[in-house]
């Protein structure tokens, strides 16, 4: 049986983002997604409008259920668009599976994307890969490392400059990753980045090598006309 990766996300409908994207990045990984939707949101291609999130009895009885009958051997964590989410999320999720938690806090347009405090998924990515963009890192505070994620990937997509780097920072220390900024703009690229990483961490990659196979994959997806 293939390795899974479980997803827990907001539905896209127009693809661009959230689990359809999330999906797409972990087959090209090499891993089977077992998608749940924590968020329905009214999106288009050019921006989301608002979002509901789901029932979260049915939330926690579906990752139940696929923890119990699936081969998951990571977790990866998007929109999870409420507190109360979060702490089912909490209670239920196992320790010891590779975790990518990707902060999702505001649409593009500056909309929230979440019901509650920032720091609850920093309660959610507890020695897991935490992967802030600079705007997220921002709300969400100083030494976040410091607060309980195993590691922390500072993405640099959304920064000034002919050159984007991102940074990994573990207990261990920390490596910059840099490359040539890519014209134009696609959305979900957060999404797949953390979903390709947490792909390849399911088939027992290290962590540093599905971060530069990740981004590799995410250039190639920006690079596509």
């Amino acid at each position: 049986m293939n390795p899974c990766v479980l997803v827990l996300a907001g539905l896209d409908p127009s693809g661009g983002a959230g689990l359809l994207a999330d999906a797409e990045a972990v087959r090209a990984a090499g891993a089977r997604p077992l998608c749940v939707a924590t968020a329905l949101t009214v999106q288009t291609s050019k921006r989301a409008r608002r979002f509901e999130t789901c029932d979260v009895q049915l939330v926690s009885e579906t990752v139940q259920a696929l923890l119990e009958e699936e081969n998951v051997k990571a977790v990866k964590i998007g929109m999870i668009g409420s507190a109360e989410i979060a702490l089912a999320l909490e209670q239920i999720l196992p320790n010891g599976l590779p975790r990518v938690v990707d902060p999702v806090l505001r649409a593009t347009s500056g909309a929230a994307l979440l019901h509650g405090p920032a720091e609850v998924y920093l309660r959610l990515a507890q020695g897991a890969l935490l992967t802030p963009n600079l705007a997220e890192a921002e709300e969400l505070g100083e030494g976040l490392l410091d607060r309980g994620p195993g590691a922390v990937l500072f993405k640099g997509g959304h920064s000034a400059g002919a050159f984007v780097v991102d940074r990994l920072v573990t207990k261990q220390g920390s490596e910059e990753f840099s490359a040539e900024r890519i014209a134009g703009h696609k959305r979900g690229t957060g999404c797949r980045l953390a979903s390709f990483i947490a792909g390849r961490l399911a088939l027992s990659f290290g962590l540093t090598r599905s971060v530069v196979e990740a981004r590799a994959y995410v250039r190639t997806y920006l690079s596509a006309p």
